[in-house]
Parts: structure tokens; sequence; C-alpha cells
């Protein structure tokens, strides 16, 4: 019997360095040992891997994972989606950076430059509320936005209009909760008493409650186009996706993909965003999406981001 047992044990001695060599190695640019808070306790780390379509970044208080997707859209077309998802802490939260410090609606530069300008992390398009500001004829076609406390427009559509883009609220506060709401479900002032900080009007909101929005998702610009999109899992959970378009490998998505891919995330809350040129997806300064034509996105005077870090290259690096 001890010598059956002798020889088993040998027997397993053998195959362990093949089971040892078939195991899989770790993931490159896995995140290093995290606290039990899910970030590192002091310094960054940073990961980028365009090839992989891989990118990542955590700190003290932030933490950054970014997936280059490819797959269908909802019409079965070719699609290449970039989703992020985002966990912060404290005072890090989701906020307007400027391309001319302290000023709104003022000039315009790639939104590469701003990015790098304010050294953000994480960052996307936003509202483009400064064309509809820039042109104003019809306030109302405006919405009500506000940027960091400043109120630039406190008149919006009714929640029954069926004008593109609607013009729906996306509210941020300072402490990172999101909110959504119709058009006219709120007036500027109300917002003011509520303690928002920062309102973007496009819109259609996609998800609120946890309940999808089917029926404008299903309505309201139903063409593939390039998109991009907000959600909230929890306060200090967010997630984005951005959807390339007009491009080669990839035609766009309509707005229900964008809710699907939300709804799949968990999030309780979604907002869609401007889309096409004007839609981009950057990290530590570098534009991830391809766009039409092919160069940068729609040069802008602001960038919605989350998270500084003085290791992303100044704008007058190349």
């Amino acid at each position: 019997m001890l010598k059956r047992i002798l020889c088993l044990l040998a027997g397993l001695m053998m195959l362990l360095p093949a089971a040892l060599a078939e195991a899989p190695a770790a993931e490159p640019g896995a995140f290093p040992v995290l606290n039990e808070d899910g970030f590192l306790d002091v310094g960054e780390f940073v990961y980028s891997n365009p090839e992989a379509g891989v990118w990542r970044y955590v700190d003290d208080s932030l933490k950054v994972e970014i997936y280059r997707r490819t797959g269908k859209n909802q019409k079965g077309n070719n699609a290449v989606w970039y989703e992020a998802e985002v966990w912060s802490r404290g005072d890090e939260a989701w906020q307007i950076f400027t391309n001319v410090p302290g000023k709104h609606m003022s000039s315009a530069d790639g939104p590469h430059v701003v990015a790098r300008k304010n050294h953000t992390v994480l960052a996307i398009n936003t509202d483009y509320a400064q064309s509809r500001y820039a042109n104003r004829k019809n306030d109302s076609r405006i919405g009500i936005v506000m940027r960091n406390g400043k109120a630039f427009s406190s008149a919006t559509l009714k929640s029954t209009s069926k004008k593109w883009p609607p013009l729906d609220v996306l509210a941020l506060y300072p402490d990172g909760n999101m909110e959504v709401y119709t058009s006219d479900e709120h007036t500027l002032e109300d917002y003011q008493a509520m303690g928002v900080q920062t309102t973007l009007a496009f819109g259609p909101y996609l998800i609120r409650d946890g309940v999808r929005n089917d029926a404008d998702a299903s309505s309201m610009s139903i063409y593939n186009n390039p998109r991009t999109a907000i959600g909230m899992i929890e306060k200090g959970h967010t997630f984005v996706i951005m959807v390339e378009g007009r491009v080669k490998n990839s035609v766009g998505s309509d707005l229900t993909f964008l809710a699907d891919r939300m709804a799949e995330k968990g999030c309780t809350m979604a907002f869609n965003l401007d889309g096409g040129r004007t839609a981009c997806i950057l990290f530590m300064g570098e534009q991830l999406n391809a766009v039409e034509k092919g160069g940068y996105a729609r040069s802008t005077t602001e960038i919605l981001g989350i998270g500084v870090s003085e290791l992303v290259p100044d704008h007058t690096e190349k």
C-alpha cells in the first residue's frame, strides 16, 4: 500500500511542473496590490496599451479601467466602442475643465489640448452647449446650462417637444452624485437651491432610478452615429461608453445600444451627451477614439473629466 502511495505522489510531482507551465500568466498591466478600499495608499499607477485596447489608472482616491470593445451594434453592423469604469472617493468627482482657466463658453481648442492643460486623467465631451450659446437666437434651444455654479441659460424646451436635442438635464453635485431630469422638470433656480454645481443640457436621459427611458431612446436619433454617454452605478462608481462612428471599422450606434450597455453594467442613471464629431474619450491627455477623416474631435471650450495628475503631458509637449 505504501509503495502505491509513493508511486502516486511521484506521479503527481511529475505533473506539477506541467500544470504550472500551463497556468495563465498575470494580465499585462494588471493593477498593483490595492488597499481594502480599492485604491493605492500612496503614489500613482498608469498603464496604457493601445494595441490591446486596455488603459488603467489608480491613485489614493481614483481608479479607472478602460477597454476597447469590438462587436455588432443594434442593427448588426460592425462597431468599436470604449467602456470606462471609474471608482472614486472623497472630493474626486466628475467636473468641467475649461480651455481657458476660469472661463466658460470662451475660446476653443482640441479636447486633447484642454485635457493636457488641466492634466485630466479621464475626460469625455460635454453637451457642446458652447455652440448653442454662441449662436443663441432662441434661448429655449440652449437649455438649462450651469457650469461650476455659474448660470448661462435658464430657458429650455418643453418636455413634450420633439426637437433635437431634447435638452434633458444631467445634474452634477459637488459630492459626486449625479441625477437626470427632463428638460423642464426643474428651473435653474431649483437646481441652484438643490445644490447642483453643474448642469449639462442634451439627452435624452437613458436610465433614471434604474428604469430605462425606452420611449425616447428608441424614437430619438435612431441613426448610427458616434455617441458618448455617462452613467452612475452608485455614487463614486460611474461608467462611460463612447462609440466610434463614421470610420472604416465602426459605423456608430443609435441610443438603444447605449441604453443596453448601461443597463447591462447596472447603471441606475445614464445620460446621452453630444455625438458626431464632438464625441470623444481621452486618457492621460491622449484621444483614444478614431474620428471621421482622422485627427482629433471637434474643438471645444471644455471637457467633462475626473482626476488630475502631473503625469499627464503638458499641452506644449509633442
